[in-house]
């Protein structure tokens, strides 16, 4: 909500300063960082979370006199491609045009690439077994898993177009589950929450629980007892229920497309990867049971990790349960939030605000402002200098998520008042004064600022290639420089901290040289990501590796290709879905839940290939 100023949170003495210094704070400006600045405590204990580490350095003298002015990860992560949504992820044959891989015909129509895999399928995958070794060479990485297990029906590569398919073709429901736009458990629900002594009754249960809202059951249970044909709640269910199965077909999304956005795809599987798995360095060649050779090259077994990792559970946040310490999530760790808004408005210094609330929960929290700049200088250096690990950048900020795995960083200082560098740290270090342009909104506990130039480099993506070998010169790396200041208690702590457009107050509305390169997120895998990555144990015993595995072991890659991912309300998810009667126009609001199709290619396979590429 944009207020004024709340002139009760200053001293008497500081509101004449204001007064007489002419603020540059603006009645215009939310209530919200940039223009109020974040709890220490807040900026600690995300830095704490983010980097597991109790301990982790937050004084900006010892952050020097470590060397973690610059810093690069352990191991360099690698380049690979997004694999696109609109091309059917990693079952897309990747050289198989001339035209842009990223942007071509297919980019928001997906539907022409799905009649090309099509006719694919009935003109080769049908006619497999006559296909020579370079044809064979050729076939899309999910296309040669499939193979290698024996599988002629192409499972995996089914299901990932079916997936592409339903995704861009059926919006509405997109993996809706029915069950809870029904409702039949809501009665069962009810009846626990009145023995919790949540509710009194269940009829009390029924008209203000949250979980029970929406559901089609629960709203006819409620209107047929208010018509007054049946006394309660428990009576009316049952034909409320059959009410509700009948009419649920009916409602579809309000909000649905027929597109698949090109930015679309598995790059947090690849992102994440990246920085973790190791490098496939060689192609991979094993013989099949008809003699034929089956190439596998360094960029099919990017896009097999790529799918294990965006398909897996530790894409879930972790979440650690008070009681016990354990994490009862998935691997993901995050500091700061994604940009929704489309149009943004820029505050007098040339950078971007939340000027108005999310438009997905109405939520009025900085996101388009860029993760807080303190939590982003203690990450990097906690995370990539201090720890050595790789974490994910979202690199724009803007509602398109773009995820890149970043690995190195370099920085020096500069005095934020005059703009200028000097090579001693502490120089650049100055008291806030007058001189400060963003005075008004510094921490409490700030007693200096020192102005940062970061340059960060990432891993960007690349057209998949087939080629013989990878290594880390063909890596794709993109550097991209930000601004921003730091401030600093009497102990020189790092408490605070404002983005910069430039490094000093720009001179004219109408000035462009504005630099906007501060990430909306970025987040890490958890240092426990081993735990979401077992392999199925006692499997046939896999004994010579020139050859196929073992026939067993289809049924157990059949049953990881098999996995639905259920986003369920007890599971934590409080999504609410607008939904409308196709017949009638009725428009009604659901608690809603989603079963999604998240085929994974069998583990063992993919870390047979993986060891063999990396040797």
């Amino acid at each position: 909500m944009i207020t004024k100023i709340n002139w009760t949170q200053y001293s008497a003495f500081t509101i004449y300063l204001l007064l007489l210094s002419g603020s540059t704070f603006s009645a215009d400006y939310p209530t919200i960082y940039p223009f109020v600045p974040y709890e220490v405590e807040k900026i600690y204990s995300t830095v704490e979370n983010i980097s597991e580490d109790k301990d982790f350095i937050k004084n900006f003298d010892q952050i020097n006199k470590l060397g973690l002015k610059k810093a690069k990860t352990n191991v360099k992560p690698w380049t690979s491609t997004y694999w696109p949504l609109n091309k059917g992820l990693i079952a897309d044959p990747y050289e198989s045009t001339f035209l842009g891989y990223y942007v071509e015909r297919g980019t928001i129509s997906w539907t022409n690439n799905y009649n090309i895999y099509l006719n694919r399928k009935k003109f080769i995958l049908d006619h497999i077994n006559d296909l020579n070794e370079n044809q064979l060479a050729t076939l899309a990485p999910s296309e040669k898993y499939d193979l290698l297990l024996g599988d002629r029906t192409f499972d995996l590569t089914a299901r990932l177009w079916d997936y592409m398919q339903k995704w861009g073709n059926d919006k509405e429901h997109g993996f809706l589950s029915n069950v809870f736009l029904i409702g039949k458990d809501a009665l069962a629900m009810a009846e626990e929450m009145v023995h919790n002594g949540w509710f009194e009754s269940i009829d009390d249960a029924f008209q203000n629980a949250y979980q029970l809202r929406g559901s089609l059951a629960v709203d006819y249970a409620l209107e047929l007892v208010k018509s007054g044909k049946f006394q309660n709640i428990e009576d009316a269910m049952p034909e409320a229920i059959e009410l509700a199965i009948d009419n649920s077909n009916n409602f579809v999304l309000e909000k649905k497309n027929s597109l698949i956005a090109f930015w679309e795809g598995i790059c947090h599987g690849w992102a994440t990867a990246a920085g973790i798995y190791p490098r496939p360095r060689k192609t991979v060649e094993f013989e099949l049971p008809d003699g034929r050779k089956l190439k596998f090259y360094p960029t099919d077994i990017k896009a097999l990790i790529s799918l294990l990792w965006a398909n897996s559970l530790i894409q879930d946040n972790k979440n650690i349960d008070k009681t016990t310490g354990e994490n009862i999530g998935g691997g993901v760790i995050s500091a700061g939030l994604r940009c929704n808004l489309d149009s943004r408005k820029k505050d007098e210094w040339g950078r971007y605000y939340d000027h108005r609330a999310d438009p997905f929960n109405n939520d009025h929290s900085p996101r388009c402002v860029g993760v807080h700049p303190a939590i982003w200088h203690l990450g990097l250096v906690n995370i990539i200098g201090n720890q050595g690990r790789s974490f994910i950048v979202e690199r724009k900020v803007d509602a398109e998520v773009d995820n890149h795995p970043m690995y190195k960083y370099e920085m020096n200082y500069f005095n934020p008042i005059t703009g200028k560098k000097n090579n001693n740290a502490q120089k650049n270090i100055v008291p806030i004064g007058d001189s400060d342009d963003f005075k008004d909104f510094r921490s409490r506990d700030a007693k200096y600022i020192v102005g940062v130039n970061l340059k960060m480099t990432y891993i960007d993506w690349d057209r998949p290639k087939r080629y013989l070998t990878d290594n880390e010169y063909m890596d794709e790396d993109v550097t991209k420089t930000m601004m921003y200041d730091l401030e600093l208690n009497d102990q020189l702590d790092i408490v605070g901290g404002q983005w910069r457009a430039r490094k000093t107050k720009r001179t004219s509305p109408n000035d462009r040289n504005l630099n906007h390169n501060q990430p909306d997120f970025f987040w890490v895998i958890t240092k426990e990501w081993k735990s979401f990555f077992k392999e199925i144990p006692d499997l046939e015993k896999w004994t010579d590796l020139s050859k196929a595995p073992p026939k067993s072991w289809l049924a157990h890659a059949i049953d990881n290709h098999k996995f639905i991912y259920n986003k369920k309300f007890s599971y934590g998810n409080g999504q609410k879905c607008r939904m409308i009667n196709s017949t009638t126009n009725e428009l009604i609001e659901v608690s809603c839940e989603y079963e999604e199709p998240r085929p994974q290619p069998l583990i063992n396979v993919i870390n047979t290939l993986v060891k063999l590429s990396e040797k």
